[in-house]
C-alpha cells in the first residue's frame, strides 16, 4: 500500500508542480490585490469631486452615450464621493450585420459625482505595466489567461489532484511501528543535513490545515457546477447556480431584457428589502447570454463575502436565485464560504497575510518536491550504472 502511495505522490507532484508554483507565486501577490492595484493606479480609485454621487443608471447612460458602439454589462459603484465607479463594456451588435462591432471590451473608471472619465484599461491585457499588472495576475492565477474555459478546466483538474495529494502526502508521513506519536514527531522536524527533504515533508505537515482547504476551494472556484457542488450535494443539497439553471433552458425561453440599469437597481432594492438586506448595492451586472441581472450587496471583501440576488431580465419582479452568507443548506453555506477561504478573508487581515505567506510556501514545496525526485532519479541511475559495470566485470 505504501509503495502505491509513494508512486501517487511522486507523479501527482511532478504533474502539478509547475502549475502550483505559478499559482502559489501569483496567489501570494493577489492576497492584497485591491490594495496593490490602488497603490499602482490611484487615479482609478480616487476622485476629487464633492457632492452627491450619480445614480447607477445615470452613470451607465453617460458611458454608453460616449461609446455608442458599446454597452455596459457590469458595474461597481461607490456609495460616497471621493471614489471612482467602474464600468465594464462590451461591443454592441451591428444592426446591419447582426455581429458585434469590431471594438475591444474595455473597463472604464468614472468620477461618480460628475460622470467624467478618469481612467481606461483592457482587463487582463498582458502584462506588467502599472495598469495591467494586477488584472493580468488575477486572470493568470485563475485560468493561465488561456482562451475559453480551457484554463478553468486545467486549473480545476490540477486542484483535484492537489487535494488528493494533500491526503496522500499526510499518510506518507505516518510512521510504521510504535510508538506512533514518538516516531511521527521526527517528520515534523527540519534537520540541516536533510534540509531539502525535511523542508518538503515538515513544511507540508505544518501547513497541512491551510493547504488542504485552499486546495478544496480551488476546485470550488474553477469547477463549481461540474465537480464541487455534486460532491457536496452527497452530504447536503446545493442548488445549481442561476447560470447553470438558465443554461438548461432553450434559448427561446430565456426572453430578452425589457428594462435598463435604472430599473434593475430599483428591482434589486425591492428584492433586498423583502429579504431584509440592509447593505448598499456595490455591484450590478447583466447577463446577455442568459437574460438576468445580478446584484451584489455590501463589501465583497468581507469575511464571508457579499450577498447576491439574481432576477429575470424580462420581468424584474421574478427572483431567480439568491446567495446570502449564512443562509441556505449547510452545503450551500459551505460553498459560499469558498472564495473567502481561498483569499484568506474568512480570518480577516491575519487570514490574508497567511495566504500571502502560504503562496510562497506552496511554491517552495513544489520546487523541493521536484529536487527530491531529481536527486532520487540520479541516485537510481547511478546505482543501475554500477550494477551494469559490476556485471560486465564479472562477465
Amino acid at each position: 500500500m505504501r509503495s502505491i502511495l509513494v508512486l501517487l505522490h511522486r507523479y501527482i507532484g511532478l504533474a502539478t508542480a509547475l502549475f502550483l508554483f505559478l499559482a502559489g507565486i501569483t496567489g501570494s501577490v493577489l492576497a492584497f490585490h485591491h490594495e496593490l492595484d490602488e497603490w499602482l493606479n490611484p487615479a482609478f480609485y480616487h476622485t476629487a469631486s464633492e457632492g452627491s454621487v450619480l445614480a447607477p443608471g445615470a452613470l451607465v447612460e453617460r458611458v454608453e452615450q460616449a461609446n455608442p458602439r458599446m454597452q455596459v454589462w457590469y458595474m461597481e459603484f461607490p456609495d460616497e464621493p471621493g471614489h471612482a465607479a467602474l464600468m465594464a463594456l462590451v461591443p454592441r451588435n451591428d444592426p446591419q450585420t447582426g455581429k458585434p462591432y469590431d471594438v475591444e471590451p474595455v473597463v472604464q473608471y468614472l468620477d461618480a459625482v460628475t460622470g467624467e472619465l478618469v481612467g481606461t484599461r483592457h482587463w487582463g491585457e498582458c502584462c506588467f505595466s502599472r495598469k495591467n499588472f494586477v488584472p493580468f495576475m488575477l486572470e493568470f492565477h485563475y485560468n493561465l489567461t488561456l482562451p475559453g474555459n480551457w484554463g478553468l478546466w486545467l486549473m480545476g483538474i490540477v486542484a483535484i489532484f492537489w487535494t488528493l495529494d494533500c491526503f496522500v502526502s499526510l499518510l506518507l508521513t505516518f510512521p510504521r511501528g510504535r510508538p506512533f506519536f514518538g516516531k511521527w514527531w521526527t517528520a515534523w522536524k527540519i534537520k540541516r543535513q536533510r534540509l531539502n527533504h525535511d523542508v518538503h515533508r515538515a513544511g507540508g505537515l505544518w501547513l497541512w490545515l491551510l493547504l488542504t482547504p485552499v486546495a478544496i476551494s480551488s476546485i470550488a472556484m474553477n469547477l463549481p457546477e461540474q465537480v464541487f457542488k455534486p460532491v457536496v450535494s452527497l452530504f447536503s443539497p446545493v442548488e445549481p447556480s442561476v447560470y447553470e439553471m438558465r443554461g438548461r433552458l432553450p434559448k427561446d425561453e430565456l426572453g430578452t431584457t425589457q428594462y435598463d440599469f435604472h430599473r434593475a437597481y430599483d428591482y434589486a432594492m425591492q428584492h433586498a428589502a423583502a429579504l431584509g438586506l440592509s447593505e448598499p448595492i456595490g455591484e450590478l451586472y447583466y447577463s446577455f447570454e442568459y437574460n438576468f441581472y445580478g446584484a451584489g450587496f455590501g463589501d465583497h471583501d468581507s469575511n464571508q463575502g457579499n450577498a447576491w440576488l439574481f432576477f429575470h431580465g424580462s420581468d424584474g419582479s421574478q427572483l431567480l436565485g439568491q446567495e446570502i452568507p449564512g443562509q441556505g443548506t449547510l452545503g450551500e453555506q459551505f460553498h459560499m464560504l469558498q472564495p473567502a477561504i481561498h483569499g484568506g478573508r474568512i480570518l480577516g487581515m491575519p487570514g490574508r497575510i497567511l495566504i500571502a505567506v502560504l503562496g510562497v510556501a506552496i511554491a517552495v514545496l513544489s520546487v523541493t518536491g521536484v529536487v527530491i525526485w531529481w536527486r532520487k532519479l540520479r541516485a537510481r541511475q547511478a546505482a543501475t550504472s554500477k550494477r551494469r559495470e559490476a556485471l560486465q566485470t564479472i562477465g
